[in-house]
Parts: structure tokens; C-alpha cells; sequence
């Protein structure tokens, strides 16, 4: 990949993967507020997408990662591998603890990470793990930090909803794991994003980050947000509003975690596909995907389904090679 350089007045905000998912959407509020953009990625850009100054990943080459902070203002870090990295994410955090050296160095104003709900390093889930040890390097930096904890994300370029509706409008039976009582709070990528720039506008110092609402709070040093929407269906509940929006007629039942998660790599090796993050699942029967604070997001998942349903389930996306 080539590096695009171009000559910019004022300060520069930096988003990793500006060409996916949360970084194209906080990209798209930044742009749309005049800011300077550069993003560092592995993906080339769509024809429609920004004009971008687009710099590629060098992991292993400290000076070159250290000229793509020069002149940054705000770091805003969507870094992460979901499937991690032969059942580790130890390689994701390196990655990240390289991001976070090379901002401290070109001494960037403020950095916005988006973690997850419920990070924890005693999580019996390595992602959660992972992103426990990120907030870690965070909290011990001098950096003025905030880490976003979103849940459930839909919307903009994930792929979930959708895919789960290309199972509901073709199979007969959907099974979810034991009863499905257990909530989730699905939050729209883009409140996401705008959480994210929000949190960097605020001064650092500015005491109303961990006040002004019950969803942000500090942990050490760094600001906590919830990134969360405001409905909070059953598990059970969200997969049977999306197989009413989109028309779907499987029977959603319940049955024993081990037979959901055996049908889903079954239907994983037709696809040639990860169906099924085995973590991600189980850590939302465990209740990781709810969380009992306020709404930070406005977007219904509701709403947004009735108004995007004719879209959804019509071709099955696969991640390992359809997002590039």
C-alpha cells in the first residue's frame, strides 16, 4: 500500500481503519466537521470513500509508524482482531501497546479507544482479556484517554444483524443458546462514533467527562463511556424481531449451549466462514452484551430494523474474505 500524503493546514485526527466499520463512521462526522483526517489501515479505499490521507500499518518499522503521528492532535483507535490470533489476542494488544508508544511520543492531545463492555482481566474470555490490558496501558499513560465500551454494535458495515437474517429467511429451525432471557443492548455504530468524537472535544481536564452522566465514569486516570442503545431486548426477543422485520420463518428455540455452538460450526464449514465467535456467544449468555446504565446512543434497534429490513439477509457477507 502506498502512502497518500497531502499538505494540510491546522491539527490532524488520526482513525485507524477510516475504510471499516466505527472508523469510516467517525471519519464521515469528521470530515463532515472540516477536520484533517489520516487514517492507518490494511484496506484501500472504495471510490466513493473520502479523500482520505491514507497511511499503511508499519508494525515493524517504529520511525515510519512515528512519521504517521506527526502533526495528530486526536488518536481515535478501532485496532482490534475479533477472532484474535490462534485463540489468543496477545498479538492485538502488542499491536496496540505499539499504537499507544508511538501517540505518547508525538505527543497527540487526546486518544479515544474503543474497547468493550465489561473489560476485564480476569474475564474467562480472551477478548475481554485483551481489551482489559489495552485500558491497562491506557490507564498508565500519560495520554489523556477515553475508552468507549460498546455492546451489541449494528449498523454501517457489521455484519451480524445481517447475517443473521440471511439464516432466519432460509433455515427452518434457529436454535439459540439455553433460554434466550438473557439482554442485550444493541448500540448503532454510529452513536458510537459520535460518543467517540464527543469524548475528544471535551477538554481534557474538564471535570463534566465522569459527571454529566451516569454512563461515564473514570477508572484511574482514564474515562469510561457505556456505548449503548436504548432498547434492551432478550437475546430471544432481538432474534425474533429481526425474523419478523425481514419476513423470516425459522422456529427460534432454545437448546443446550454445546448444540448451538456444534450447528454453528457446522454451518460455518458450508460457508467458509466464522458463523460463530465461540466467546462472543458466551459471553452474552453470561450477560456481557447488557449493561444497566442509561442509554448513550439514540438510534433504535427496533426502528432502525423496520426501516432497513427490506436490505437485510438477501446474500450471506462473509468475514473472512468479504470485507477485505
Amino acid at each position: 500500500m502506498t502512502t497518500t500524503d497531502r499538505s494540510t493546514d491546522g491539527p490532524i485526527d488520526l482513525v485507524t481503519g477510516a475504510f471499516g466499520n466505527a472508523g469510516a463512521a467517525i471519519a464521515d462526522i469528521l470530515v463532515a466537521r472540516g477536520r484533517n483526517v489520516r487514517t492507518l489501515t490494511s484496506r484501500r479505499p472504495d471510490s466513493s470513500e473520502h479523500n482520505i490521507d491514507r497511511r499503511p500499518f508499519e508494525w515493524d518499522d517504529p520511525d515510519a509508524m512515528a512519521e504517521s503521528f506527526s502533526g495528530v492532535d486526536t488518536f481515535y483507535n478501532t485496532y482490534w482482531m475479533r477472532m484474535g490470533d490462534g485463540g489468543s489476542y496477545d498479538l492485538a494488544v502488542e499491536r496496540c501497546g505499539k499504537l499507544i508508544t508511538a501517540a505518547e511520543q508525538a505527543g497527540v492531545k487526546r486518544f479515544v479507544h474503543i474497547s468493550v463492555a465489561h473489560p476485564s482481566k480476569t474475564s474467562p474470555y480472551p477478548y475481554f482479556r485483551g481489551k482489559a490490558r489495552v485500558e491497562q496501558r491506557l490507564r498508565d499513560s500519560p495520554l489523556p484517554a477515553t475508552a468507549v465500551r460498546p455492546t451489541l454494535i449494528f449498523g454501517g458495515d457489521s455484519v451480524l444483524v445481517n447475517n443473521l437474517a440471511w439464516v432466519l429467511r432460509r433455515l427452518p429451525v434457529l436454535a439459540v443458546p439455553g433460554t434466550g432471557r438473557y439482554r442485550v443492548r444493541p448500540v448503532h455504530v454510529d452513536d458510537i462514533a459520535r460518543t467517540c468524537v464527543e469524548a475528544a472535544s471535551r477538554p481534557a481536564s474538564s471535570p463534566a467527562a465522569s459527571s454529566s452522566s451516569p454512563a461515564t465514569s473514570s477508572v484511574g486516570a482514564l474515562e469510561v463511556i457505556d456505548a449503548v442503545g436504548p432498547d434492551r431486548p432478550t437475546y430471544a426477543e432481538m432474534v425474533r424481531m429481526v425474523r419478523r422485520a425481514v419476513g423470516g420463518r425459522a422456529l427460534v428455540v432454545g437448546a443446550p449451549t454445546p448444540v448451538v455452538l456444534a450447528g454453528s460450526a457446522l454451518l460455518g464449514k458450508l460457508l467458509r466462514d466464522d458463523v460463530v465467535n465461540r466467546a462472543e456467544l458466551l459471553s452474552t449468555v453470561d450477560g456481557l452484551a447488557d449493561t444497566d446504565g442509561p442509554s448513550t446512543g439514540t438510534t433504535s434497534f427496533a426502528a432502525w430494523l423496520d426501516e432497513h429490513a427490506s436490505t437485510l439477509g438477501h446474500r450471506y457477507v462473509n468475514e473472512r474474505s468479504g470485507r477485505g
